[in-house]
């Protein structure tokens, strides 16, 4: 079981410091996450966060660079060693990477939107969207963290009811009969895509726990009970 793997992996010393980065890449970008928001709906001013939030994109990304390059270290002294779990961690760290450039998106969405947002039929559940980003984040956390395949599964099925919801919000936009402004209709839209995104790859972090290699990654085409 790849959970197995996963923990007995995780348990050695030489290797902890790969799985404290990734956790690290996770912290990162839900922090990007929150910030972002709070720009796209003017709950705080751009200009102070612009800095902090793409210095924290760098660091993902270096992240993600630092934990590649330690795989291939370690597959090139122990060859054949941990392959499995190599493959896994090569997997999520992307993961975290293309968080990051998500929240980025939202942010500068944020920034670019100069009016205010008029519209609660539109309001209400991206809001209602936001608060279940965060939750996803905080149970994607636990499940990698811990190999809780409990949480892990959890996860894929918020998810799949998350995506529907984001979906089904942006067929409301291009289909809308409201009267309201094209450049606002284009930012919720824009807002959806990216949150889907997001819950997307933290769904795919997720499967790591419960699905086999060859699955990571296909979190999109196959429902939480279709992983073999």
């Amino acid at each position: 079981m790849l959970k197995e793997l996963l923990a007995a992996w995780r348990g050695r010393d030489a290797l902890a410091d790969m799985f404290a980065d990734f956790d690290h890449m996770l912290e990162e970008t839900h922090w990007m996450f929150q910030r972002a928001v709070e720009v796209f709906f003017s709950r705080v001013d751009w200009h102070p966060l612009q800095d902090p939030l793409y210095e924290r994109d760098k660091k993902v990304n270096k992240g993600e660079r630092r934990v590649r390059a330690r795989i291939v270290k370690h597959l090139t002294v122990q060859p054949g060693t941990d392959v499995a779990a190599c493959l896994v961690l090569m997997s999520v760290v992307k993961d975290a990477e293309r968080i990051g450039d998500y929240c980025k998106n939202i942010f500068e969405v944020g920034k670019f939107y100069t009016h205010e947002f008029t519209t609660p039929r539109y309001i209400e559940p991206l809001e209602r969207l936001r608060v279940e980003i965060e939750d996803l984040f905080t149970r994607t956390r636990k499940a990698f963290g811990t190999s809780d395949v409990e949480t892990a599964r959890e996860v894929l099925t918020a998810f799949s009811s998350f995506s529907k919801e984001c979906d089904g919000l942006i067929q409301d936009l291009l289909q809308r009969r409201d009267d309201i402004p094209t450049d606002e209709g284009v930012a919720y839209s824009l807002l959806a895509r990216h949150m889907k995104r997001i819950g997307a790859h933290l769904s795919n972090i997720a499967t790591a726990v419960v699905a086999p290699v060859h699955r990571l990654d296909y979190v999109d085409e196959a429902g939480p009970g279709s992983m073999s």
